[in-house]
């Protein structure tokens, strides 16, 4: 191979690897460019103003990724929805059955187990709740799965219990106009709608003191208080610290929305805490998932590598190694370039070797006077031809070096060969001057 190929083949490798390379930075630093569907909730709920807070603060800090909150029945729907592909995002809450292509990105807050009832009702327990009219939220939330979960813990005869489903206006009216005697949900602490609803009519609190036992069916489920004075400072609502349970709503993600996507979305809720918090106050409690203890989904890849950003890189951590091996290949890339370099020069010097002893060979078949001796200078032609072509076998003498030494041998095969037929034709001619000699002298002899 010449230089100019070795060079121009070095120059593609170049050209390649920085067009490679120009192309990949263009594909990372590019803005990203998504329309993406949050299932949230009822409109004008906690889950539905936190949607709306992440999809407005998403689109004014990267206004290439455009997210449409939808209103729907809760958690158990969005999980549906998200399986079925309608929605790449969600508000769940943890104890909601999971799907396979559903990860986690962050536990936004904790939702309360909040069971308000009439004041001028009996009841005073969960167990009291027995032949009593309570409303529910909508059967696809769930909070409605919840009630049930509580109710069996606590042994409740479901039968005896009349749960009416309906959203939460119907709900706050109903227990205003004394159509049921108690609301459940499982909302943030001092949610907006109960605080309106304990506005309009005297209500009180139940509480729900087995959440740690809860927690032991469910792990999802924790036990939990209520403040005093959450709802109300003066007289306080609750009275005193209320005993309740507390399970996390979460924001999920279907696992093929892009890393990247979801990786820009974490950061939006981490860094851009404090303008969530002023349009949901509940945006300040927004956590990282323990992945450390487990969660109870996986986290999404998206969401890890916003986690482990300020980690070292694998280059980073394993730099001081990395160095040694890059030296090694140093020394080794030094050693075999001498070592070609060596192999190059004795290959020269082997040739030039062959070159010498064939230009000596020419020089002494010249001055040979007869053919017999000339036959002695081409075998020996011969047996130099048969060396070098062991020494090209065993990689002594490169295809360069056998080039050169072609033209050599051939020009003293082809001086050999002129000699030799020059030797021939005297040979002939001197033949046929010795024949009339010899006939003059018998001729002479006879007279």
């Amino acid at each position: 191979m010449s230089r100019d190929l070795k060079f121009w083949g070095l120059m593609g490798i170049v050209v390649m690897v920085t067009l490679a390379g120009t192309v990949a930075y263009m594909a990372l630093t590019a803005p990203l460019s998504i329309k993406l569907r949050l299932g949230a909730d009822q409109v004008n709920s906690e889950p539905y103003e936190m949607a709306s807070a992440i999809a407005h603060v998403v689109a004014r800090s990267h206004p290439g990724i455009r997210i449409r909150v939808r209103n729907t029945g809760g958690s158990s729907e969005n999980m549906a929805l998200l399986a079925n592909g309608k929605l790449d995002l969600a508000l769940v809450q943890a104890d909601v059955i999971s799907r396979d292509n559903v990860s986690l990105l962050a536990v936004l807050y904790p939702d309360l187990f909040q069971l308000v009832v009439r004041a001028d009702s009996g009841i005073k327990t969960l167990k009291d709740l027995e032949g009593s009219k309570i409303a529910l939220p909508p059967v696809t939330s769930g909070q409605y799965r919840a009630f049930w979960f509580l109710a069996n813990h606590y042994g409740l005869a479901p039968e005896r219990i009349i749960a009416i489903p309906m959203n939460t206006r119907a709900a706050d009216d109903a227990i205003v106009n004394g159509e049921v005697d108690a609301v459940f949900r499982v909302r943030g602490p001092r949610n907006s709608s109960l605080r309106i609803l304990f506005g309009r009519t005297s209500l009180r609190f139940i509480p729900i003191d087995q959440g740690k036992a809860m927690h032991l069916r469910r792990p999802a489920f924790t036990a939990a208080s209520l403040p005093k004075g959450a709802y109300q400072g003066d007289p306080p609502i609750p009275p005193s610290m209320l005993p309740t349970v507390a399970v996390d709503r979460m924001l999920v993600a279907r696992d093929d929305v892009p890393e990247a996507v979801i990786r820009t979305i974490t950061g939006v809720l981490f860094e851009k805490r404090r303008e969530l918090a002023l349009r949901t106050p509940l945006a300040a409690l927004i956590r990282q998932p323990e992945i450390k203890l487990g969660t109870l989904l996986p986290v999404h890849q998206g969401a890890l590598s916003y986690f482990d950003r300020e980690k070292p890189s694998f280059l980073e951590e394993k730099a001081e190694f990395l160095a040694l091996v890059l030296s090694f290949m140093v020394v080794l890339y030094t050693l075999a370039l001498a070592f070609t370099r060596r192999l190059a020069e004795r290959q020269k010097s082997r040739i030039e070797d062959y070159a010498g002893e064939l230009l000596e060979l020419e020089k002494a078949a010249k001055t040979a006077t007869n053919i017999p001796d000339l036959d002695i200078h081409k075998l020996r032609l011969t047996e130099i031809l048969a060396e070098v072509v062991g020494d090209m076998r065993g990689r002594q003498i490169n295809a360069e070096g056998l080039q050169l030494f072609s033209f050599v041998w051939e020009s003293v095969n082809y001086t050999i060969n002129d000699h030799e037929e020059q030797l021939r034709l005297g040979t002939k001619v001197a033949r046929a001057v010795t024949k009339p000699s010899r006939s003059r002298k018998r001729a002479r002899d006879k007279s």
